[in-house]
């Protein structure tokens, strides 16, 4: 038997942009964290939350527009809100959101690569409905996002480039390496 997955990388997304992260899992699900750079510049940096069952429990996103955060309620609506220079404090409050729907944050190998271990137990081909935030915060509600597993690893969630997982869930990423967070 395996403990958790308690592990950190880096390496760079399609676009080429730096990816580093980190996945600690817990009794409560896994903590997802990624912060995306171009050269000296921060493109996003966030902290996802998965439950045990691999669905979407929390988002914390910071964009250089402002803040964002999001969070499931029992029932079945997508609430949080953002907080900007420009817009001030905006709530973001009952949008329809099954468990098994999908944020997607526009640029995130880490957020492509927890949705793509929430459904690998599940159909080679699955549409699920979701929320996508592009990289300049707007938010785009997808009545059909099509999550298909391409081969045992590779993994097309909605458009944009395929993510890679290996067998753990983790994000497997160009020039990339990984080490374990904690050392026995």
């Amino acid at each position: 038997m395996t403990g958790p997955t308690r592990v950190a990388g880096w390496g760079r997304g399609p676009d080429g942009a730096v990816v580093t992260w980190t996945v600690a899992e817990g009794r409560k699900g896994r903590r997802w964290r990624e912060v995306v750079s171009r050269g000296a510049d921060v493109v996003h940096a966030l902290l996802l939350e998965t439950d045990p069952n691999g669905r979407f429990s929390h988002l914390e996103l910071a964009l250089a527009e402002g803040l964002w955060t999001f969070h499931p309620e029992p029932d079945g609506t997508l609430h949080g809100n953002r907080v900007s220079v420009a817009a001030g404090v905006r709530h973001i409050a009952g949008r329809p959101f099954a468990p098994d729907d999908a944020l997607i944050v526009k640029g995130s190998p880490v957020s492509l690569a927890a949705i793509a271990w929430g459904h690998a137990a599940g159909a080679l081909v699955r549409p699920v409905a979701g929320v996508v935030i592009g990289a300049d915060g707007t938010l785009a509600e997808q009545p059909e996002i099509r999550i298909e597993r391409l081969t045992a690893t590779r993994w097309q969630v909605g458009e944009g480039s395929p993510i890679e997982i290996d067998e753990a869930g983790l994000p497997v990423l160009d020039d990339g390496e990984t080490w374990p967070l904690e050392v026995d």
